[in-house]
This record gives C-alpha cells, structure tokens and sequence, in this order.
C-alpha cells in the first residue's frame, strides 16, 4: 500500500455522489482503497447528509465542487 489520492463513488435511492481528490492508502495490485477513519468519517456523514437533502428536491442533479489553484 502507498499513499496516493483516489474518488470515492456513491449510489443511494436514484442519487449519484463523487469525491474526488480524496487522501488513500492504495493498493498497486489488487486495488484496494484505505481511507483513514478520521477522513472516512467526514466523508461518511457529509455523504449521508447530501442525500438526504437530495431525495426532497425536484430536480435531477446537484454539483458541488472545490475549486483548488
């Protein structure tokens, strides 16, 4: 395992989610995504919370993204 950056990907009642750029530990061979339990976390329960507010809005997409330089 090396340290590395990866996309997490989340499917959830019809609603698709992407975080992108995530700090990991990955696997060269077989593929294997670790993310540490603090970063898993926040990802976890801001995933949780986005589709939730998701499914009560009429419309098919929402975008959210950070704009590095």
């Amino acid at each position: 395992m090396k340290p590395g950056r990866t996309t997490l990907h989340f499917e959830r009642g019809g609603f698709y989610a992407e975080v992108e750029n995530v700090t990991a530990m990955l696997c060269g061979r077989c593929g294997t995504k670790s993310i540490p339990g603090p970063t898993a976390t926040k990802i976890s329960d801001a995933v949780k919370r986005l589709f939730k507010v998701g499914k009560d809005l009429n419309s098919t997409g929402i975008s959210f993204l950070k704009v590095t330089s």
